[in-house]
């Protein structure tokens, strides 16, 4: 699974779309890897915070509607740019052209996938802290995800040590206490 993976194998993983586009002339097929790459990304965004929405405080107030809202706007959109080739609103993986009433559909769009980036940021503290962190400690986690292809070299063994002291704590739990000798 991808959440317990190490981190050069999620490197690798998110990152291959984007190599495979080198290597090809078609620009079709070239914009479908680029779609690919974002997919991936913000599927492996999701699967992070699903994940660690359940690992976090129940009382901390986190909800996962706005973040999907917001995935599939960022990958319709995304979408929508690849297929239709609207000159008035295109998205690539190295920049956007957007012109007339589209722009304030694309100024949401761009929120979004700043949201989608936050999210796990802010639930990552949150499960590390124990507690909803303020905005400023959020900073890091999230500049680290936005800049996901360095940033996975960090997020990913972080994860992992958090996804594997909630295995502990959870196995801990189920054994039963033994039973003094009388």
């Amino acid at each position: 699974m991808i959440l317990r993976a190490k981190h050069w194998q999620t490197f690798l993983l998110l990152l291959a779309p984007h190599f495979l586009s080198w290597y090809t002339r078609d620009a079709t097929i070239d914009s479908l890897l680029g779609y690919l790459c974002v997919f991936m990304l913000v599927a492996w965004l999701v699967l992070q915070s699903n994940e660690l929405l359940a690992l976090r405080p129940k009382h901390d107030g986190y909800n996962s509607t706005w973040l999907l809202v917001d995935s599939f706007l960022v990958l319709g959109a995304w979408g929508y740019s690849v297929i239709s080739e609207d000159p008035d609103f295109h998205i690539t993986t190295t920049g956007w052209h957007v012109e007339g009433v589209s722009g304030w559909l694309f100024l949401y769009v761009l929120f979004a996938y700043l949201h989608v980036h936050w999210f796990p940021a802010s639930l990552m503290n949150a499960v590390k802290t124990g507690h909803r962190p303020d905005a400023l400690k959020t900073v890091k986690w999230f500049l680290l995800y936005f800049f996901w292809p360095v940033g996975v070299w960090f997020i990913q063994p972080r994860l992992n040590k958090l996804l594997e002291k909630a295995e502990l704590d959870r196995k801990a739990s189920e054994e039963p206490v033994p039973k003094p000798a009388v």
